[in-house]
């Protein structure tokens, strides 16, 4: 399939759908290399540096691909901001450019649906919270003509509690068994879905496709993941598994409370069924309490995670087998309530029996897995919660061997792309270790930005060392930042590594500060943004959720304050886990996996700053490993080309020099 992909980048071409628009050697580029990987079904990894326009330079060719081969390209991101630039302001654009109505969509998780069968077996049932009485009404209005039935979208109150009860659960669905059918919000959705040119998705929703063995989706096989930096890990994490005490007792509570009226037990056929089975349930809660003591006493939590890397002795397979037993018979009254009427409420019996079973038996195999530690490729470990008892975790090693196992083959071709994706100059090794050995071509486009002119990197001095005086470290920095936020009055953002020490510094710096601080810890990512962008010479503190993902472009974004250098935990189990792989192999596991991890997330930081070819700013950093470790100058050769400056009286002398655009 050939095409003149570089037509559509002509300055007339877009010039009347974005009049600020010049044309970028590199999104031509990359738009280019997009459609022939479609074309000749082939992978291909692309690092596109701010400014490139990628969102555009995958759509475009995406879209044209998508039309002329009758199939559905999907485009997962990792965040919603990125989600909504794409449907709101570059869908609209690539169809204006393209003279065509090509159809996209957005898939969301199942659970963003109301489920019509659930919100009406609730409010007939009245198994609502006090706290929703008066609010009913305006719901039951916004339903009635709501068109996509999707959570999102209703603006009014609704308790956490009460969306549980009416939202979609993949396990309790009648699918076409379901009166309701027909009308399903869910279903009338996926239709859509199957009928669009592209489908967007999260990261997310498309790891739980894929370990869901490709069901929720509509069929597909050519992909373009952006953001593609996260999304190995993510899809770890989706193949792994969380396991708590409440999460098993919620599924016996479901079938029978002890000493209580109720559950699903009583919808039975015989009378002898229940009583056996009340007894079992009477046994199981007392195992379950056994064997959760049984584990804290053999894995004590010394900090918040602890991983388990001996076989257990535990309670030797007792709690599994009892669990297995409860499962057995719920499979009995189901081969039997098979044979009742043909009614919705026998369809809904059944349809409780088999989710609570399958749960059951979620729980005894990571129960199983714990127990047994015979999988050399999974890490197991003890999680801190906050409750009585700990959560149990498992995740697979390595991703290489989930894309082996579930992805490779599965698609015609793969577009994996971010803005940094390389760990070094022109380094892709670390991100293509994540995806193991796939054919995959590779592409690095730099950004057009006049980084050297517009940008400013402040290495602080003086500072003491946080990985060996790290208290005294944080009274450098709370010293030291107030002397930054007054250099641009404001519109900064200070971007920590962990929340004890954004609250810290918050605590010593918010009753006095000059300038309006809202931090992430105080009140949650949304609201901290929301603040700070309607406030006038404000600041953010914020920890993971604003090192990336946030494009916030002119003057309101003067300043970013690097705190610590972002090296992940070394107690994070699976981090613990890869590293004793590599020393096993006598490989240097901080070169080979922490140093190209940090490496990554200080260009996401850095990319902050600059988001138009007319931001200007600086970038401080104020750990002084930067200068006083030798990987140092790998982290600082990795970040765009600023004009580096070493002292406080240096910076304010460049930063009075940076360029004033109108």
């Amino acid at each position: 399939m050939k095409r003149n992909i570089q037509e559509y980048f002509t300055e007339e071409k877009i010039k009347n759908c974005l009049p600020d628009f010049e044309p970028r050697v590199e999104q031509v580029k990359m738009a280019e290399k997009v459609f022939q990987s479609f074309s000749k079904s082939e992978n291909l990894i692309v690092e596109a540096g701010t400014g490139v326009g990628k969102s555009l330079a995958y759509i475009i060719p995406a879209a044209i691909f998508s039309m002329e081969s009758e199939t559905t390209v999907v485009i997962s991101t990792e965040t919603k901001s990125l989600q909504t630039q794409i449907l709101e302001k570059d869908i609209p654009i690539a169809k204006k450019i393209l003279q065509k109505e090509f159809r996209a969509e957005i898939a969301l998780g199942s659970n963003n649906y109301v489920c019509k069968r659930k919100l009406s077996n609730t409010i007939d049932s009245g198994n609502f919270g006090i706290e929703m009485t008066d609010h009913l009404k305006e719901f039951y209005e916004w339903e009635k003509n709501t068109q996509t039935g999707i959570k999102s979208e209703y603006t009014r109150f609704a308790s956490n509690e009460f969306w549980s009860k009416v939202t979609r659960e993949s396990d309790n669905c009648l699918g076409k068994k379901c009166p309701n059918f027909s009308s399903s919000y869910y279903f009338l959705e996926k239709e859509k879905w199957r009928n669009s040119n592209i489908l967007v998705v999260n990261h997310h929703l498309l790891a739980s496709h894929i370990a869901g063995e490709y069901k929720i989706l509509p069929e597909f096989s050519y992909l373009i993941i952006d953001e593609a930096h996260n999304f190995p890990e993510i899809l770890s994490k989706t193949f792994g598994a969380k396991l708590t005490f409440e999460d098993i007792q919620k599924s016996l509570d479901f079938i029978y409370v002890v000493g209580k009226k109720g559950g699903i037990i009583t919808k039975f056929q015989k009378e002898k069924s229940i009583e056996g089975l009340k007894e079992q349930i009477k046994g199981t809660n007392k195992l379950l309490v056994s064997y959760f003591n049984k584990l804290y006493l053999e894995v004590p939590i010394s900090f918040t995670t602890q991983r388990i890397k001996e076989k257990l002795k535990l309670d030797e397979g007792d709690l599994e087998c009892a669990l297995g037993e409860i499962v057995e018979e719920l499979s009995r009254e189901i081969a039997d309530s098979a044979n009742e009427s043909d009614g919705v409420d026998s369809k809904e019996k059944v349809l409780e029996l088999q989710m609570v079973s399958d749960r059951l038996n979620s729980s005894i195999d990571i129960l199983k897995k714990v127990r047994m530690k015979k999988e050399a490729d999974l890490v197991v470990w003890l999680e801190a919660n906050g409750d009585r008892f700990a959560t149990l975790c498992v995740e697979p090693l390595q991703s290489s061997s989930i894309f082996q196992e579930n992805v490779v083959g599965k698609m015609e071709s793969i577009i994996f792309t971010s803005a940094t994706l390389k760990s070094g100059k022109k380094d892709f090794s670390y991100y293509k270790n994540k995806l193991g050995d796939i054919p995959v071509k590779e592409e690095i486009l730099n950004s057009p930005f006049d980084y050297t002119k517009n940008s400013i990197l402040y290495l602080a001095r003086n500072l003491r060392d946080p990985s060996s005086e790290s208290d005294d470290f944080q009274e450098d920095v709370i010293k030291l930042i107030p002397y930054l936020l007054e250099l641009t009055q404001g519109d900064t953002f200070v971007l920590f590594t962990s929340n004890k020490s954004m609250n810290s510094v918050y605590d010593a710096l918010s009753k006095n500060s000059t300038y309006p601080i809202f931090s992430q810890g105080e009140l949650g990512p949304n609201r901290a943004k929301e603040g700070y962008l309607k406030t006038e010479k404000s600041v953010l503190f914020g920890v993971s959720t604003f090192w990336q993902g946030i494009d916030i472009k002119g003057d309101k974004l003067k300043s970013v304050i690097i705190v610590k250098l972002p090296f992940q935990p070394p107690n994070d189990p699976v981090l613990e886990a890869k590293t004793d792989e590599l020393k096993k192999l006598r490989l240097n596991p901080f070169m080979e996996l922490q140093l190209p991890l940090a490496i990554q997330t200080m260009k996401q930081g850095f990319g902050r700053l600059i988001r138009s070819k007319t931001d200007t700013g600086v970038v401080s950093i104020l750990d002084p490993r930067i200068r006083t470790k030798s990987y140092g100058s790998l982290i600082l050769d990795s970040l765009p080309p600023a004009k580096i400056v070493n002292s406080f009286g240096e910076l304010k002398f460049a930063y009075s020099k940076l360029p004033q655009y109108k």
